[in-house]
């Protein structure tokens, strides 16, 4: 109950930020057209500064236009308080205001940004100051004040959420101290249970009983939900006290069996046809709406990419035909989702017979692991010197993405003869859609070496959210112009 309750809570606050922003914007509006009409003798001293530091009197302003600009911005300022990790309220008040200052940032860059792109030319400097002052404010204020409610909601232990704790030893005190301390709602533990031959520790207090008491205890005391924190053993041994939940209608969380796999998602699977309930265990992403965001971001991004790097394409080609003999493009089979294969393009950056040279050179590997790396490959052309330093070989590479091969964030596509060196962990990374950027790239890419490359892709794998990959495409940006790690 309190898990989905905490994720309710989030969704809450980052709506009510969303909506706490839009009066932001309406008051500033209103003051920006007040501003407007009123003589500047009439103006307060704090006024009068901000609008000598702006200029003259400010113009009029048509408030339709900025109507349909509010709507656009709402998804904005909503991305930019996810990003910035404003839902979070169990932080110090000086941390959450840093947050939002951090997100009131990239919001109103954001809104910079979008004035530049569609040529916005009625949005009023004096409205954008006035805007991201006031919503850093309203943000910051509101959320202290909901955080003292909820403090004094959580000091009325009548109504708390209660949690009894099987277990005594020191990983059950540890996650007592973490629910306590990461739950948003009103929570109290109730206390203790201890189970026979576990080594007890001075801090698990109060204690309840013994776990072969828990029916008697559950029926003196009120209790929501039971907590099994005793590591290695087997639901099988609390057979009987899990029954007491179950016939009581008590809520109850299990830690795994000691063989099975704690990392990944778990779940409690209903297969069709089947009379038999199976635990399902994932380690790729498993949130369905956020994939489905990325493959739509995927065919935006490839399609626009394709249209905006179209010029480039079109010279690099025209270069690489001048430069030397063979085709344009550089076709390759590569290892996709789980293996499955397919033809990644790329602008072709060495001459046509450089694989039949690769075996001279193997030498000369500077890439740990299956990967074949030189700084100064001899293989490459002139052109193919300058597009692999600027990555504008990559650009074909667009066109895999709207096809569904590729995404625009992920894992680089090995070649299936560097899967078949691969040792066994580091083939999870081939469990999700290659991408044509990642953690490798915006971490170093050739500066960084094989295992450690390896780690950041199941990193990335297992951290994903449709934030994360809109923090790397960011993050790219400067990478590519920079030449970080390129060769």
């Amino acid at each position: 109950m309190w898990r989905r309750r905490t994720t309710f809570v989030r969704r809450v606050l980052l709506g009510v930020d969303t909506l706490v922003s839009a009066l932001a914007f309406v008051v500033s509006l209103y003051i920006r057209s007040w501003l407007s009409r009123v003589e500047p003798s009439e103006l307060p001293r704090l006024l009068k500064r901000l609008t000598f530091w702006i200029g003259e009197r400010p113009p009029p302003l048509s408030p339709e236009d900025y109507q349909l600009l509010l709507l656009a911005l709402l998804p904005l300022w909503a991305l930019s308080l996810q990003y910035a990790k404003a839902y979070d309220f169990r932080i110090a008040h000086r941390r959450i205001a840093w947050r939002y200052l951090q997100a009131v940032a990239m919001g109103v860059g954001m809104l910079i940004l979008l004035a530049f792109l569609f040529k916005l030319t009625f949005i009023s400097r004096t409205f954008v100051v006035l805007f991201a002052v006031f919503q850093l404010i309203a943000l910051t204020l509101g959320r202290v004040l909901i955080i003292e409610i909820v403090r004094a909601v959580r000091r009325r232990r009548d109504d708390a959420h209660r949690v009894v704790i099987v277990g005594t030893g020191p990983r059950a005190v540890e996650f007592a101290q973490q629910l306590s301390a990461a739950s948003p709602i009103n929570l109290e533990i109730a206390g203790f249970v201890g189970v026979m031959g576990e080594s007890s520790s001075p801090q698990a207090r109060p204690r309840l009983g013994y776990v072969g008491s828990l029916d008697a205890l559950l029926d003196r005391t009120p209790v929501d939900e039971v907590v099994f924190a005793v590591p290695g053993k087997s639901p099988d041994a609390f057979r009987e006290a899990l029954a007491a939940c179950d016939d009581r209608g008590v809520d109850v969380l299990l830690t795994l069996p000691p063989q099975v796999p704690s990392a990944g998602t778990m779940e409690l699977a209903n297969v069709s046809g089947v009379a038999q309930p199976m635990i399902g265990l994932r380690r790729t992403p498993t949130a369905e709406a956020q994939l489905a965001a990325k493959r739509v971001l995927d065919i935006i991004g490839g399609i626009v990419g394709i249209l905006l790097a179209g010029p480039i394409m079109a010279a690099t080609a025209i270069a690489i035909k001048l430069d030397s003999k063979g085709p344009v493009l550089f076709k390759q089979v590569r290892a996709g989702r789980n293996g499955r294969k397919f033809t990644m393009y790329k602008f072709r950056s060495m001459v046509v017979d450089a694989e039949a040279k690769k075996a001279a050179l193997m030498h000369l590997n500077e890439m740990g692991g299956p990967v074949f790396k030189i700084k100064r490959d001899p293989r490459i052309t002139a052109v193919g010197q300058f597009i692999r330093k600027t990555s504008i070989d990559e650009l074909p590479q667009f066109f895999n993405i709207v096809m569904g091969d590729m995404s625009l964030v992920g894992p680089r596509p090995p070649l299936p003869s560097e899967v078949e060196d691969y040792e066994a962990w580091q083939r999870r990374r081939l469990s999700v859609k290659p991408g044509l950027t990642g953690l490798w790239q915006v971490s170093g890419r050739n500066q960084v070496d094989f295992d450690e490359w390896m780690q950041l892709d199941l990193e990335y794998i297992d951290s994903w959210t449709i934030w994360l990959d809109i923090k790397i495409l960011f993050k790219t940006i400067p990478a590519v112009l920079f030449h970080k790690g390129a060769s």
